[in-house]
């Protein structure tokens, strides 16, 4: 697919790293089409909600016990590190380090309370959280190490072979309008294709969107991040050549700015604006973003809650060892690190078990050539990869 440009639009393509678009058949997540052009109350493919509840191979069990795994555990019990033990058969063992006796209320105890050298778990997992996880123990396919991962439940460009538009206009046209009055300007519009291609454009000043030509068929339509507006979403929708599609209204969330710390709404927000929104100074916020920017999002730090104790691990952890080698420590314990030391304080105090949100802002969205973007959206077989980096060719191929 060449990266083109027309009438000064610029084409983005990003590829999803094998993260959530459209379930299986079978799956909770990806209901039974509705009637045509039927709106539904709620969207359930809001991937950010998936990822941050951790629904992103399965609803339940073992499959979503080991993502729960793969982004809570798998850090210091896995084959190469030194500090923890491998859980591969733990339910083939008579006891814990500890000396408790290997069974569900022990092991669910222990992530739970932690211990010297691990956080306690009870602020971040549910009790349906260390259920998933028992289960992933007891299903003989424990541990994640990346040579069996998961198929992403998500993933239809086999089974549903469809072009990809390669244009960037002459597709379906639409207008949004906020029922409030707000400027509809740059909000995104989506498509979701059979084979689960996620294609996205922008709203101009007047609120009116244009798609590419897309191959024609029936698609989901939906708004790609509501927030601050609640979820707007459409199954079955015909699509062929430049298609009008009905008005999309939209009403806000709350009639104010400041909108409900809710898991739902957060889950939408990136890492700068979460950031933004939580207490801190700035030295503290620029220490956060000089240490933690370099590896991973801070979606992925602030989506967790632990006491003092359970971040100073994480953060010596993630601040103390060579790189990407994880069982090499750079900086012995006993060596002071204020920096560190100030990361674990923060974190404690905004994300700590006591720690609540006050109401939320996000940053305003696209103006004027900012909104003159198409972006679209692949899946990759398999999850859990961690992947980073995609190359383009001469021609403008991922």
């Amino acid at each position: 697919m060449p990266i083109q440009s027309v009438r000064s639009r610029a084409v983005l393509v990003l590829l999803a790293l094998g993260l959530v678009l459209l379930a299986a058949s079978g799956t909770s997540w990806w209901p039974a089409a509705k009637a045509a052009d039927k709106e539904v109350a709620t969207d359930n493919l809001q991937r950010s909600l998936l990822l941050d509840t951790y629904r992103i191979v399965a609803d339940s069990g073992a499959e979503r016990g080991e993502t729960l795994y793969f982004y809570k555990c798998w850090m210091c019990h896995n084959q190469y590190t030194k500090t923890a033990p491998l859980l591969k058969d733990l339910y083939q063992r008579k006891t814990l380090v500890g000396g408790a006796p290997v069974n569900d209320d022990s092991v669910g105890a222990k992530i739970k309370d932690g211990g010297p050298a691990m956080p306690a778990f009870r602020p971040s997992l549910s009790d349906t959280d260390i259920a998933d996880l028992i289960a992933y123990f007891h299903s003989g396919k424990c541990c994640v190490e990346g040579e069996n991962p998961p198929m992403n439940p998500f993933y239809r460009a086999e089974t549903h072979k469809w072009p990809v538009p390669s244009g960037v206009t002459g597709g379906a046209t639409g207008v949004v309008r906020i029922k409030s009055g707000d400027s509809p300007e740059g909000v995104g519009v989506q498509l979701i294709a059979p084979s689960g291609v996620r294609t996205t454009v922008y709203t101009d000043a007047a609120g009116k969107f244009e798609f590419p030509r897309m191959q024609a068929g029936s698609y989901t339509l939906r708004i790609a991040t509501p927030v601050p507006f609640k979820p707007y979403r459409r199954d079955s929708v015909a699509i062929e050549g430049a298609t009008k599609l009905e008005e999309i209204a939209l009403e806000r969330v709350a009639e104010s700015d400041n909108l409900p710390a809710s898991p739902e709404l957060e889950s939408q927000l990136s890492g700068a604006e979460i950031l933004w929104n939580l207490p801190g100074t700035a030295e503290e916020k620029a220490t956060l973003q000089k240490n933690c920017s370099g590896c991973h999002s801070w979606q992925q730090i602030f989506r967790s809650r632990y006491d003092e104790h359970g971040w100073s691990l994480i953060v010596d952890r993630m601040m103390h060892f060579s790189g990407t080698a994880i069982a090499v420590r750079n900086r012995p314990m006993s060596d002071p690190d204020p920096e560190a030391a100030l990361l674990v304080k923060f974190l404690t105090r905004v994300r700590g078990p006591e720690s609540q949100d006050a109401p939320i802002r996000v940053f305003p969205r696209p103006r004027g050539q900012s909104t003159r973007v198409v972006v679209t959206e692949y899946e990759l077989p398999q999850q859990l990869l961690a992947l980073h980096d995609a190359a383009l060719d001469g021609q403008g191929n991922v």
